[in-house]
């Protein structure tokens, strides 16, 4: 047997005390954004449409044999309604984390379904500028900040193995891009489905990170092809 003397050099030397830690970051629902006369409604107060409890209720059931031990969302209702359907008889344990609350943006009041406006459509493709918003709104770099910083706290403390984490699609892009090893540059092709599935796998020693795998990304039981809607999550009211 021939035997590779440069093997070991490539064999990577685990930790005994390395951790594996699985975040399962969820989108909230479809949620109805504006009202029947057309205005824009407050997204932090806004409850899931029935379609989006429909696609909670179908991801809870292709969920249900997933074990938590911990369960953040972010403080609007849509996600806290969303991360009730998939616990289901824990709800107990769900904490809100003010974090992870959606980006904010600063001209959705002006927008009717008789008036479209390019900018949402286009919402992400300030990311890259150096003093880039969110529709005029919240700047992409503090919004940034402020998600991975609350995730960074989850990961240093070191009870849970098992994360559900309930949020909105841009923390779910900030959270992706950052998993990937990327900077938020590629979050505007990161797509993310109402009610989607993101599986984050963590290597962890105490509160370091020293790999991270991404196992699944927008995952929608609902229309696991991508079939039945071809719009994004800001083209939808």
């Amino acid at each position: 047997m021939k035997i590779d003397a440069h093997a070991a050099e490539h064999t990577p030397v685990y930790p005994a005390n390395l951790r594996r830690r699985r975040c399962y970051l969820v989108i909230s629902g479809d949620v109805k954004r504006l009202s029947d006369d057309g205005m824009a409604l407050d997204p932090r107060s806004v409850d899931l449409s029935d379609k989006g409890v429909r696609q909670a209720r179908e991801l809870s059931v292709m969920m249900q044999h997933v074990a938590f031990d911990r369960a953040v969302c972010s403080d609007y209702s849509c996600a806290r309604q969303t991360a009730n359907i998939l616990l289901d008889e824990q709800e107990s344990m769900l904490e809100q984390a003010k974090a992870f609350s959606d980006i904010k943006a600063g001209c959705f009041s002006k927008i009717t379904p008789q008036h479209p406006d390019d900018r949402v459509c286009q919402a992400y493709e300030t990311i890259g500028e150096g003093d880039g918003t969110f529709l005029g709104g919240e700047h992409w770099d503090s919004f940034e900040n402020r998600v991975l910083e609350q995730f960074f706290r989850l990961i240093g403390e070191p009870a849970w193995r098992s994360l559900l984490l309930v949020s909105h699609d841009a923390v779910g892009r900030v959270l992706l891009a950052w998993a990937m090893g990327s900077d938020r540059h590629i979050m505007s092709s990161l797509k993310q489905d109402s009610a989607c599935l993101n599986i984050i796998d963590l290597d962890v020693v105490g509160t370091q990170v020293l790999k991270r795998l991404v196992r699944g990304i927008n995952i929608t039981p609902y229309d696991l092809c991508k079939i039945a809607d071809s719009q994004t999550v800001l083209t939808v009211s």
